[in-house]
């Protein structure tokens, strides 16, 4: 049986992507051990489901979109940085705005998918964008205080309404994952 890596996500417009990446770009030159997003990836993580069987694609779209409604368009915001473990794995972005509105959309994602065999999730929902998988603490104080300097200088790096949802093929390739909207769920007030 064929499968596919899928997730659910939020999409970010272009130039907030952009923004994002020109804040990758000057962190890059310091040269920490990273993995960094590519800057057409930038996404928030609604669901991860892994691989999934193309028998059921077309129940997922239909499911999701049942539990949507009444889920108005909303407004977030993409400001400050983190990181997040001990040693430090993720560098991430914050998200603020209408932060209650993306965690009752992540409820009701989880809520349609559990009768199609994904079971919810146990921890904690913690909105962030992540820009880069930190492999080792490698120039992680140059990268923390510059990051500080730009946050500074920059943030918020941009707002943007969520006024949909998008289900999301991941290809895992030697280059990193290549990302395609394999469908789309649109939010209405009413």
């Amino acid at each position: 049986m064929e499968e596919l890596r899928l997730f659910w996500a939020v999409n970010l417009p272009p130039e907030l992507k952009a923004e994002l990446g020109g804040f990758q770009t000057e962190l890059k030159k310091l040269s920490p051990d990273a993995k960094w997003m590519r800057q057409e990836n930038l996404h928030l993580t609604v669901k991860f489901l892994g691989a999934v069987g193309i028998s059921i694609l077309p129940e997922l779209p239909r499911a999701v979109a049942e539990t949507m409604s009444g889920l108005a368009p909303f407004r977030l915001k993409l400001a400050g940085w983190g990181t997040f473990g001990r040693p430090p794995r993720v560098l991430w972005v914050g998200v603020h705005g209408n932060v209650e509105a993306l965690r009752e959309l992540r409820v009701r994602v989880e809520k349609a998918l559990v009768p199609l065999g994904f079971p919810a999730e146990d921890k904690a929902f913690s909105p962030h964008l992540t820009l880069a998988r930190l492999r080792s603490p490698r120039n992680l104080d140059p990268l923390r205080e510059q990051a500080a300097r730009l946050d500074a200088a920059r943030s918020p790096w941009g707002r943007f309404a969520v006024d949909r949802i998008d289900l999301m093929q991941s290809t895992l390739t030697r280059q990193g994952p290549v990302y395609r909207v394999v469908s789309t769920v649109g939010l209405t007030a009413g």
